[in-house]
């Protein structure tokens, strides 16, 4: 998988992701599209796409198999792949990279990376944006930019995510406000990472999110998330560092407990294992371990299959009931390092 690879900062920001949308002129948006249209599109994008060896699957051809691999791999989100909508996808050679067509917009480059390069990240969707803006007409306007049936896209079409773990912030008094607000200033958007059945409890995982794609350039957008990412990266560190050494016995105890637990249980619900993964990725740098196995590829590893997992939310409705015995065994595995 995509986060598999070596990445930088990788101990605060889990990943990033950029989106590029881009939608043909000539064809209403989708939510007006007829089926004919769809698949019109569906077609020019499959036929462009495999100039430059993107593979093509249909969401409505997908087998359980086939959708847990895709949604694994974090280029969709579960209402395309288990979705009555015909959706196509494109899956590039290159780890994290994928294609969706005629979802809200008609082509929608995603490109994830492990860590905040966010550079890395839109080199790589822009690549494959280029090639669709040679191959097909696409609708803009000398105004306002590229367009699409969204406000909050209408102008580069470029939007930046980044999965953030900030426990030092979330457990120190008056950080998080102050993380808040520092985050509207630059016109973006945090979000706490929602439990699978939606509802929302503190596990110090977020995505921050960029809202403005009108009146601003591309490079515009990518010095200020890394502008942002670097606050946060700073601000969590120091929050680490202080907690650790103000709380140590604190700390020393939570994170051994929460590795006991996560090597050992038997069952596991979602938002319980994200806050003992947290609880692990405090105390990592600051409290000496040497008598357990953990490192952070496999705290990373823990956090990217534990957050995102297509089981949580399949149409069997044996799997989900089933879920929290089925994560314990994933945790496990990776514990024990089962999971390469």
């Amino acid at each position: 998988m995509w986060y598999d690879a070596p990445g930088n900062n990788t101990d605060v920001v889990i990943g990033t992701k950029v989106v590029i949308t881009r939608n043909i002129k000539g064809f209403p948006f989708v939510t007006k599209m007829t089926d004919s249209d769809k698949e019109n599109v569906l077609g020019m994008v499959r036929q462009a796409g495999s100039q430059i060896g993107l593979d093509f699957v249909r969401t409505d051809e997908l087998d359980d198999v086939a959708r847990a691999d895709i949604f694994n791999k974090g280029l969709v989100a579960t209402s395309v792949v288990n979705g009555e909508d015909k959706y196509g996808i494109l899956i590039s050679k290159k780890e994290g990279v994928g294609v969706i067509v005629n979802s809200i917009d008609h082509i929608s480059i995603v490109s994830l990376v492990p860590g905040d390069d966010v550079l890395l990240a839109y080199k790589r969707a822009e690549e494959l944006a280029v090639h669709f803006e040679k191959n097909m007409d696409i609708a803009f306007s000398d105004k306002y930019g590229f367009l699409s049936p969204r406000i909050s896209t209408v102008g580069t079409g470029v939007r930046v995510s980044v999965c953030v773990a900030i426990p030092g912030i979330e457990k120190t008094t008056g950080a998080l406000p102050i993380l808040t607000k520092r985050i509207e200033k630059y016109d973006w958007a945090m979000n706490a990472i929602a439990n699978v059945d939606g509802s929302m409890r503190e596990t110090s995982h977020y995505t921050i999110n960029s809202v403005t794609t009108l009146g601003i350039t591309e490079q515009e957008l990518i010095d200020g998330a890394n502008r942002l990412v670097a606050d946060i990266i700073k601000l969590e560190r120091s929050c680490r560092k202080n907690i650790c050494a103000k709380k140590k016995v604190i700390v020393e105890d939570q994170f051994y407990r929460a590795y006991a637990t996560l090597k050992y249980l038997r069952r596991a619900d979602f938002s319980d294992a994200m806050t003992m993964i947290a609880w692990l990725r405090l105390g990592q740098d600051y409290i000496k371990h040497d008598d357990i196995d953990i490192t952070w590829e496999k705290i990373n590893k823990l956090t990217n299959m534990v957050r995102k997992n297509y089981d949580d939310y399949s149409r069997d409705r044996k799997v989900i009931n089933n879920r929290p015995t089925q994560r314990a065994e994933l945790i496990r595995s990776i514990m024990k390092g089962d999971i390469a």
